[in-house]
């Protein structure tokens, strides 16, 4: 039946999420959006597109209604939801089209055959860039009669397994050049449903990556021309998104925003972008902060960019590695030392978040190399270092058979964070986890090396990230001693207490949580009885914030005795020790403790403590003051800790969307710029030394300050 003029043909785009645990990915569903709007202006046909996120939303739809075709997005943090849904429809009523497009998907064809044949419930997958060869499958099927077996033939960017048995494989095909042809799914209105408050806007600037990184995906040649959007669309969504963004704030909801380019502020046209970000700023109060990747080269015009939207841009200066052994192994170009260097102290002085990433396990990896780039990076001023293992993503160079081979790789898999869940579609269970595959050893870095990092990692996101001890990293800098130095003389600490439970809890399931066969992961996590383990958070977590939010919330005083005992050793070591920098540093962990007291507690309890020094002053002082003698003079003050009406706002919203449970505790401090919910600090007038008032939980403060 020739259907080329029939109403009411049912297309659903779906780019699920995990949801009950968190909402695992938390970005509006724009990608799917675009072929929706795509669809409608390349096909004359009338078609009834609708777009979902969240797999109860399908669910309920599916009571009611049934697509004709259904298209899913397939990431690393999905796919089984993708597979799960497609094998059940498919039981169901088996002329359900299905469609699978996105970028975890092998590159090489003999692996790309092995997937499809693995994955019978798909009837087409769309390689690369989707709108142009989506929108010819959808005509063709339209043309057919929605006839899926008919279409099951070799077309540009579409493969499929068709009736004889055969794998038809095709070149992808061409990008769109010019993504102005793209009618924005936010000004037609297709997105309108999902500013609930737990999602936020996506946009995309342009798509494409100069750069080939082996580990990425769009390290690929088909990705290395840069293509854009025009100003003015891009303009028009920003205001758009700022005028319902108002509306959600309202509510409670949430108000940043995500840019989804690969390298933003790289290009002249993002200056632009930032214009209209910081129109919106002035006019909707959004986006008060944005989550991107910032360019790899010309931190000129990077810098100038997030000078124009106020610090809201968070400022990267990812390297991955900087050994050159490593860096040329994965085809890698950095910027230079001194341009690192040159861009975190930039960035402090325009107030924006500066960070940088490191991943371990890359081909030619050691552990004397990732220290140093650590090193590198710390001494730079970078204030947060991002610290991954390598995982090895389909679709990405990496993950070949040759370059496992040639480095000797030896991985293990895991469950993926907050990406589990089980639902029912009637009467057909649906259970889905996603597994990753991750290097922990190679033919440079032993796996009790590997360990050894992780155990370094922890003690960087405890003690450095977020600046918690802040104040001591200034005394540090003052005093001519490297703060990376501190960081390893914590990593070398020998650990009691609290703080050695939550170390030794670490690394045991650091170890605990790698398997080394995919199906037997597959297998133990996929019965409902785990699943329930891991969405209560029994099992699964983001180890790091997990145990980073056990040492701030669960042992802060613990946490903070350590960071105490590093200094003082230092400084003995370094000949810059006296009685009264000492008692000094004791104020100065004082202070970093009551800063991050409860700032994920939605009750608000100011603290009062007096203070003999002005550590006040010192914390709000350059971080290149040039003598600390100003703040020495001993004149006891009261200090009141509190946290503003704003803060408190921001708290709430975070606790509405994620919780208030270890995993949700987790889950906010790796989506926030952490700095700017730490308690604000007032002098309450001058007080007689020994005076202070503490929470009764404060165990052991007396002795910080005395």
């Amino acid at each position: 039946m020739d259907t080329d003029g029939a109403a009411n043909t049912k297309i659903w785009l779906v780019d699920f999420t995990y949801t009950q645990q968190v909402i695992a990915s938390e970005t509006m569903p724009n990608a799917v959006a675009c072929l929706g709007t795509f669809l409608k202006i390349a096909l004359p046909a009338p078609l009834e597109v609708r777009v979902f996120k969240y797999p109860e939303k399908v669910l309920e739809a599916l009571q009611d209604d049934w697509p004709h075709l259904i298209g899913f997005s397939n990431y690393m943090w999905n796919s089984e939801l993708t597979f799960g849904f497609a094998r059940a429809m498919k039981a169901k009523r088996p002329r359900t089209i299905t469609v699978a497009g996105g970028p975890n998907y092998p590159t090489e064809k003999p692996e790309q055959e092995a997937f499809m044949r693995a994955h019978p419930e798909l009837d087409f997958y769309v390689v690369k860039e989707g709108e142009v060869a989506f929108s010819d499958l959808v005509k063709a099927l339209l043309q057919a009669g929605l006839n899926a077996a008919d279409c099951k033939v070799p077309r540009p960017g579409v493969h499929s397994i068709g009736l004889d048995g055969a794998f038809h494989h095709s070149e992808p095909a061409e990008r769109i050049r010019d993504l102005t042809v793209i009618p924005s799914p936010y000004l037609e209105g297709l997105l309108d449903e999902f500013f609930d408050g737990k999602l936020y806007p996506i946009i995309q600037t342009n798509r494409g990556c100069p750069f080939t990184c082996t580990f990425c995906v769009e390290g690929l040649s088909y990705y290395n021309k840069v293509y854009t959007n025009s100003v003015e669309k891009v303009r028009r969504e920003i205001d758009y998104i700022g005028r319902k963004m108002v509306q959600v704030r309202e509510r409670g909801g949430r108000n940043d925003l995500f840019i989804a380019d690969s390298n933003f502020g790289m290009y002249k046209d993002d200056l632009d972008t930032c214009r209209a970000l910081a129109e919106s700023q002035d006019t909707y109060g959004w986006p008060g902060y944005i989550n991107v990747a910032t360019g790899k080269n010309n931190k000129e015009r990077v810098l100038e960019g997030a000078k124009l939207i106020r610090g809201a841009l968070r400022l990267a200066g990812s390297v991955q590695s900087l050994d050159k052994e490593v860096l040329q192994n994965i085809k890698r170009a950095n910027l230079n030392e001194q341009q690192i260097m040159e861009l975190a102290i930039r960035s402090s002085e325009i107030g924006a978040n500066s960070y940088s990433e490191v991943i371990l396990g890359l081909p030619g990896d050691r552990k004397e190399s990732h220290f140093k780039t650590v090193q590198i990076l710390v001494d730079a001023g970078f204030n947060y270092i991002n610290l991954y293992q390598l995982m090895l993503l389909p679709g990405t160079e990496m993950a070949n058979p040759e370059t496992r081979r040639k480095f000797q790789m030896v991985t293990k898999f895991r469950v993926l964070p907050r990406c589990y869940g089980y639902y029912d579609l009637e009467d057909l269970p649906i259970n889905a986890a996603q597994i990753e595959e991750v290097c922990v050893a190679q033919s440079t870095l032993p796996f009790q090396d590997y360990l050894q990092c992780r155990k370094f990692h922890l003690m960087t996101y405890v003690f450095y990230n977020d600046g918690i001890f802040g104040e001591l990293l200034k005394l540090l800098r003052v005093l001519g001693i490297s703060r990376f130095d501190w960081i390893m003389k914590l990593y070398e600490h020998p650990l009691s207490g609290p703080i050695a439970e939550v170390m030794d809890n670490f690394l045991k399931e650091t170890q605990a949580e790698l398997w080394d066969s995919r199906e037997a992961l597959w297998e133990f996590v996929t019965r409902r009885e785990n699943l329930t383990r891991y969405i209560n958070g029994e099992v699964g977590s983001n180890l790091l914030f997990k145990h980073k939010a056990w040492a701030w919330a669960g042992c802060p005083e613990a946490s903070g005795r350590v960071a105490l005992a590093t200094v003082i050793q230092l400084m003995k070591e370094t000949g810059k020790w006296s009685q009264q920098l000492e008692a000094f540093a004791r104020e100065l962990v004082l202070f970093g403790v009551l800063r991050m007291r409860d700032i994920l507690m939605v009750e608000e309890q100011p603290v009062e403590q007096v203070f003999r020094f002005d550590v006040m002053g010192f914390a709000k002082s350059p971080w290149d003051v040039p003598s600390l003698e100003p703040f020495l003079a001993e004149q006891p003050r009261r200090l009141r800790f509190y946290r503003t009406p704003e803060q408190l706002a921001q708290v709430r919203t975070m606790v509405n969307i994620y919780g208030q449970t270890v995993q949700g505790r987790s889950v906010m401090l790796a989506r926030v710029f952490v700095k700017k919910l730490l308690r604000q600090v007032t002098e309450q007038g001058q007080a007689t030394w020994g005076q202070h008032t503490a929470s009764p939980a404060w165990i052991g403060a007396e002795a910080l300050s005395s």
